[in-house]
């Protein structure tokens, strides 16, 4: 029999160090520089890569691949929020190096944003999360 998990993958818990925003938003918890959310998605994806190294062998047949150990991880992040939030999370983008929860496994990820996109209209926030070593 399975076990069921309690992990819940349709929140990303996010928190470090935050740059001047707008007002605080009901997702938030400030102290001093810092601070934490819960960002309920509509969706989380994981793309996770190992990095392997290419040698082709000239005159030979084929060529070597060498597994280096290493992954490397993307998180694609879509939710619902409104500006608030969304001026939080720029403080966030602005503020440092932040950490989430990883949604699957459990544990804390350093992580560097690669991109923000946010939609006024529909309140439509896409994030694009790398995580770093750490």
């Amino acid at each position: 029999m399975a076990e069921i998990s309690k992990k819940n993958p349709q929140i990303l818990k996010i928190k470090g160090p935050i740059k001047e925003g707008g007002g605080e938003s009901i997702l938030e918890i400030r102290s001093n520089s810092m601070v934490e959310m819960e960002i309920p998605c509509s969706e989380i994806l994981v793309i996770i890569e190992r990095r392997i190294q290419r040698t082709i062998l000239h005159g030979g047949e084929g060529d070597d691949l060498t597994d280096q150990g290493a992954e490397s991880a993307i998180y694609y992040i879509e939710a619902y929020i409104g500006v608030d939030a969304y001026t939080t999370i720029m403080g966030l983008f602005r503020g440092g190096q932040p950490t989430i929860e990883e949604p699957f496994e459990g544990g804390d990820k350093k992580v560097a944003f690669k991109s923000i996109t946010y939609s006024a209209a529909d309140r439509l926030l896409k994030l694009k999360l790398i995580e770093d070593i750490i």
